[in-house]
């Protein structure tokens, strides 16, 4: 009888020693787990800004090579701040817009006479309508079911039975939307 006292109190020493070594192992842990978690978070960030940044200066150059004629707005970086334009710079930029639009409705047909493909031309137009669906059915959420009896006075076991769910759900939610 003694001998399984003793074994029993030296396993119960053992396993106290063991938690005792992985409770430290733990703590030693997490202020590196944290500290690591953050820079891996601030070298992420910083990787997709500087993605989004080169996209960005690609699609302007991409927006300069395909309309020469069009001054493309500078970029803007956050190194540099942004700049004010004169009047005069802008309102040229609106009237080379404007010629670029209306060559783009001008068309040239077979005869090499000049077509305006204006929105007068489609001003009537109607898109073709689906064949006639049933109206879009909205089921009310559970949600919406248990406020609803509630405002009407019905209890939460009440409420839990004529919705079929659990008493512990309708209370959660009732202590959740509660007003």
């Amino acid at each position: 009888m003694i001998y399984l006292v003793l074994i029993s109190l030296f396993l119960h020493l053992i396993s106290f020693f063991i938690i005792v070594v992985l409770f430290q192992r733990l703590d030693n842990q997490k202020p590196l787990d944290k500290e690591k978690t953050l820079k891996e978070m601030e070298d992420l960030l910083i990787s997709y800004t500087t993605e989004m940044k080169d996209n960005n200066e690609r699609l302007a150059r991409r927006m300069a090579h395909l309309t020469p004629s069009v001054k493309a707005p500078p970029v803007v970086t956050a190194k540099a701040p942004l700049e004010q334009k004169e009047p005069e710079s802008s309102q040229m930029f609106t009237e080379e817009v404007d010629e670029l639009q209306s060559s783009i409705n001008d068309k040239e047909d077979v005869n090499g006479q000049v077509e305006k493909t204006s929105d007068t031309k489609y001003a009537e137009y109607e898109p073709p309508l689906p064949p006639s669906e049933k109206e879009d059915i909205v089921e009310p959420s559970d949600t919406s079911k248990v406020l609803s009896l509630n405002k009407q006075g019905y209890t939460e076991q009440e409420i839990a039975k004529k919705l079929d769910m659990g008493a512990g759900e309708v209370a959660l939610l009732l202590k959740f939307y509660k007003n």
